[in-house]
């Protein structure tokens, strides 16, 4: 009996696996042929737009040749037949198209062409009155965007033609009259089939056509055999005259595709849309339903396979090979789940923190470049650092899978021992001062200047020990002692030995090995109200280690806690550190300003982020470069853009609402007549988690820049993808500026702060300042308004100010925002 069960189970099981490969097979055939569709129909409406397009253009020509003529009788001037005639054959470009201009006021629609007769070369005449496009047209009052007729014969070359009107009024030569006429713009069908040479690369057997409101073909697919596309579809195609009026309405008012029965009683599908601008045209675009449909003999195939393979794998013992797999799947999912909900995580945090960090750093690293004020610089220096600092904090969560992979790396550079230090400092000083705390510096005077290292690494490890310190510190103090001493086996290394101490709960002798484990808390229950993840030891630990070190604790529980490591660096500069205050202030004096590393004023770019702060971001950190940047808050404002203009590179935002930029570059690579099918497309993304890059280049990006934006990466990469034609030289001639004042003392402070970033010189009168304009060229002159007026000078260059109402810093600024709007001529930049 049990027997019977386990075959009926497994014939249930098998069949049931059966049917749900069957359907699902469909489903995804069924998909796919929705999809083909659904392509099949965006491509039509592309056509469309390209038909439409090029019918507005033609207009607008006949319309140039109808103002001009008429202009010429609103003015009291009008032309002759001839001589509109004569305007016109001027006017037109192409040898295929021509000109006809005939008479409607006396009904003889009878005229006269810029080209002659094919049969007879010395008749230029022109006779309408046998040709029937004028029927639905009311031509003494042609109005609206486009007025067109339907496809006829041109009378003097037998060409198949589509005309384009407008009215006009002419002089009758012989009778001296005026004369109402029409101006027709005579332009060959084949043109028109011209613009639709491209779907043949996407589709073999597709044939358009234009229909008018009656179904009247203007251009007829060869497979469409009545003259009437309605009564095509109504001969080939059997069903009711309700069924056939909302045919013909869903065509005429609809977008959108519907199958239909050929000729040849053979499945096909027609995709169809009205003509922008026109009331009365429509395409369609007819093509066989077999190229539409995905092909179902591989699905079929592996059916066979699959049916097979399980009849004999579910012939040997079901029953265990179900339960075993049971169990995987429990595990699997639960794994899948877990793996899921952290990259989820991951992903949402570094989006959610980078983005609001892209706009801090960059509008600071704006007040860095900008700013001559040394405390404002001060201040910014501490931003930056605290921004800096927090960046590789959340770079370091975001990693923290590479850590347990061993995937993470150590990277080596040349730092500023007082930069460390003070970073350091700012983020744990306030702290302590927030639960009144002592915090003690202990530094050794004698610590090299200038080391080399993975500064970011150390910093993380310091700030770590340190914030722990503090927030496990009620009452008293922490100490933060750091000295070095010469590596006796190395003699180009230091050893600093680092030490943490504080007056803390401490910890249990027993819970010591739960310190460097992560997600730990000691004592969760007693601690609940601290702050943290747990983390920040267990990565700490990792760190040193890569770097051949180790955390050592000592620790009384109820006492306090002593944590420290010794750590081996490369010496770059002896110069000893000396005072901790002193040495910092004297490295924001010595700091680097920024310098911009190329210049590209013929380069075009264009940044995609809905973001408007990051947008202004990107802008500024690359205004020195002189590039010339258009900016869109969206992807289809970004891809209107990239349709219109050429650009050398494309910066496009990942996460966007209602349009992602994934969305966005999949639709820009389904175009193919863009000025833009070459240029690099990179993805700027805040999010910084593994497997990233893989997944943007598989969407299709060149390259992809994270968030906060590196302004040293964004110009490296610039270099790497714009044309070397584009890149030139910095030219580092600096700029010359010319004040004038009474105050000697101020004038001295313009000239000490501005002297490193302009040529600056001063005079304390008119006739100083005269004669050192008849000698010298200058590029701005900075006057107080109390001084008389100088003559023969250029006014563009001249600023006038009231100095004393004024500080040396604002008149910086006036300097850097004329700088900022002229080119090196002198002229306004446009």
């Amino acid at each position: 009996m049990k027997k019977r069960y386990i075959i009926i189970i497994n014939i249930l099981i098998v069949g049931l696996i059966l049917f749900i490969i069957v359907k699902y097979a469909n489903d995804r055939a069924t998909e796919s042929n929705q999809a083909s569709i659904a392509s099949f129909e965006k491509m039509t409406t592309t056509t469309e737009q390209i038909v439409a397009n090029y019918l507005e253009d033609e207009q607008h020509l006949c319309d140039i040749w109808a103002n001009y003529i008429n202009r010429s009788a609103e003015a009291g001037t009008p032309m002759t037949v001839d001589e509109a005639i004569s305007y016109i054959r001027k006017a037109k470009i192409s040898p295929e198209i021509s000109g006809h201009l005939i008479y409607i006021d006396d009904g003889s629609m009878a005229g006269i062409s810029t080209t002659a007769s094919s049969t007879d070369p010395s008749n230029f005449s022109v006779k309408y009155s046998h040709i029937n496009i004028f029927e639905n047209l009311e031509i003494s009052n042609v109005d609206g965007v486009v007025n067109l007729t339907r496809a006829y014969t041109n009378p003097l070359n037998g060409v198949q033609s589509i005309a384009f009107l407008n009215n006009i009024k002419v002089v009758d030569g012989e009778t001296g009259n005026m004369r109402d006429a029409l101006i027709i713009r005579v332009v060959p069908v084949s043109r028109l089939e011209q613009k639709l040479v491209f779907l043949k690369g996407e589709y073999e057997n597709v044939e358009i056509s234009l229909i008018d409101w009656d179904g009247d073909y203007m251009i007829h697919g060869k497979s469409l055999k009545n003259s009437n596309f309605f009564e095509y579809f109504k001969s080939y195609n059997p069903m009711s005259a309700q069924e056939y009026e909302n045919v013909v309405e869903t065509i005429r008012t609809d977008i959108g595709s519907m199958h239909i029965r050929n000729s040849k009683n053979e499945d096909s599908v027609i995709a169809y849309a009205p003509l922008s601008n026109l009331e009365s045209w429509f395409l369609v675009a007819y093509i066989p339903a077999n190229e539409l449909t995905v092909s179902r003999s591989i699905d079929w195939m592996i059916l066979g396979i699959v049916a097979l393979g399980l009849m004999i794998l579910l012939h040997f013992n079901l029953i265990i090979l179900h339960n075993y797999n049971r169990k995987l799947a429990v595990a699997a999912e639960a794994a899948n789940q877990a793996n899921e909900a952290k990259s989820y995580f991951l992903s949402t945090m570094s989006h959610d923190i980078r983005t609001p960090m892209n706009a801090i750093i960059g509008m600071n690293e704006m007040i860095l470049r900008d700013s001559r004020d040394n405390d404002v610089l001060m201040y910014s220096e501490n931003i930056r650092a605290a921004g800096n600092t927090l960046l590789g904090i959340i770079n370091d969560i975001l990693d923290f899978s590479k850590i347990e992979a061993g995937k993470m790396e150590i990277i080596d550079v040349d730092y500023n021992f007082a930069s460390l230090l003070n970073d350091i400092v700012n983020m744990v000083q306030r702290k302590a001062d927030e639960k009144q705390l002592t915090f003690k510096l202990e530094v050794d005077n004698n610590i090299p200047r200038c080391l080399h290292g993975d500064e970011i690494r150390i910093k993380q490890v310091i700030t770590n020990i340190l914030s722990n310190a503090v927030k496990y510190t009620k009452e008293g103090s922490v100490t933060f002692s750091i000295n070095s001493s010469k590596c006796e086996d190395s003699p180009d290394y230091v050893n600093l030995h680092v030490s943490v101490a504080d007056t803390g709960v401490g910890i249990k002798e027993e819970d010591l090995h739960k310190l460097f484990e992560a997600f730990e808390r000691i004592e969760e229950k007693k601690n609940r109200n601290i702050e943290g993840t747990g983390l920040g030891m267990a990565i700490a630990q990792s760190f040193l280690n890569m770097m051949d070190s180790k955390i050592q604790v000592e620790s009384q529980y109820g006492k306090g806690s002593v944590f420290s490591f010794d750590l081996r660096q490369k010496v770059v500069k002896w110069e000893p550190l000396g005072e901790f205050d002193a040495a910092f202030k004297s490295f924001l004096k010595e700091r680097e300003k920024y310098k911009v590393s190329f210049v590209a004023p013929d380069a075009r770019i264009l940044v995609v982020d809905d973001n408007e702060i990051n947008l202004k971001v990107f802008v500024n950190l690359l205004r020195q470069t002189k590039m010339q940047i258009d900016t869109a808050e969206s992807g289809d404002a970004c891809i209107a853009l990239f349709k219109r203009n050429f650009y050398d590179v494309i910066f496009l935002d990942h996460m966007m609402p209602n349009k992602d930029g994934l969305e966005t570059i999949r639709e820009m690579k389904a175009y193919t007549d863009t000025p833009n099918s070459k240029t690099p497309i990179i993805c700027l993304t805040a999010n910084a988690v593994s497997g990233m890059r893989e997944m943007y280049i598989n969407a299709g990006f060149d390259d992809y820049l994270t968030k906060p934006i590196d302004t040293k990466k964004l110009e490296g990469m610039l270099l790497t993808y714009l044309s070397a034609d584009l890149i030139k030289e910095v030219d580092e001639k600096k700029k010359k500026i010319f004040v004038v004042g009474e105050n000697i003392d101020f004038l001295r402070g313009v000239m000490e702060k501005l002297s490193d970033i302009y040529e600056v010189a001063v005079a304390k009168s008119t006739e100083q300042a005269q004669g050192y304009l008849k000698m010298h060229e200058v590029d701005l002159l900075l006057v107080d308004y109390q001084m008389p007026k100088l003559t023969e000078v250029d006014e563009g260059k001249i600023i006038g100010a009231h100095f004393e109402e004024m500080n040396v810093e604002e008149v910086a600024s006036l300097a850097d925002d004329y700088f900022s709007k002229v080119d090196d001529s002198g002229k306004e930049k446009a």
